[in-house]
């Protein structure tokens, strides 16, 4: 009888043993638009892009060659209303507060496009922003990432959705293959040391006049 309650007891305290042990790990976080808890989102990206402590990932705007719309210039790059968009983008950037900032852009016709007609031609073409991305994405950012400089990467929704966390999870929750993504702005901070990277939030393309009215 004692060495059945023993028993029971060992697994009763291994039980909580392990509970305690699952729930003390990093556990993928929720990521929310900063429009979300009255914008204290926002406020954080804000306080952070100050510091020149950010890194933005931004999806191209509106292929040509999956629409209908008027192209900008051949059907390998952006429509006319994404084109539009693009400005509008760029206009939102411009209300974080003012602090150094790089800014590369995926050497494909529709993000170089995209680039230009969100920050004129401040960005520089960097080929491992679509060559290998999948694979690479997640390093270069460490690598580019410089201390007290913001950083912008222009890309596509596939390289965007590779970013992962340590134990392999997907970061990114967004759906990016659907036409609303066009546009889409994911923020993050990274923490090189630890090879960490922390999701801030991220604004839709619509989302930029609801953030600075």
């Amino acid at each position: 009888m004692k060495q059945k309650l023993a028993l029971a007891i060992l697994v009763i305290i291994a039980g909580a043993i392990a509970f305690f042990i699952l729930q003390s790990q990093p556990q993928p976080k929720q990521m929310d638009s900063l429009l979300t808890n009255d914008g204290r989102p926002l406020r954080t990206l804000e306080g952070h892009w100050a510091l020149g402590n950010v890194v933005s990932l931004i999806r191209h705007t509106e292929r040509c060659d999956r629409s209908e719309n008027q192209c900008v210039d051949g059907d390998d790059g952006i429509t006319i209303p994404g084109a539009k968009e693009a400005m509008k983008i760029g206009v939102g950037y411009k209300n974080l507060p003012a602090h150094t900032t790089v800014i590369y852009n995926s050497p494909i016709k529709r993000t170089v496009q995209t680039a230009d007609f969100m920050f004129g031609r401040k960005t520089t073409n960097q080929p491992w922003l679509i060559e290998n991305c999948k694979e690479s994405l997640q390093e270069n950012i460490f690598k580019y990432k410089e201390s007290g400089k913001n950083l912008i990467l222009i890309t596509h929704s596939g390289c965007i959705n590779s970013l992962k966390n340590k134990q392999g999870a997907a970061l990114i929750k967004s759906n990016l293959n659907i036409d609303e993504t066009y546009g889409y702005s994911v923020f993050l901070t990274v923490d090189k040391h630890k090879r960490e990277i922390n999701i801030l939030g991220y604004l839709l393309a619509k989302d930029w006049d609801a953030a600075y009215k």
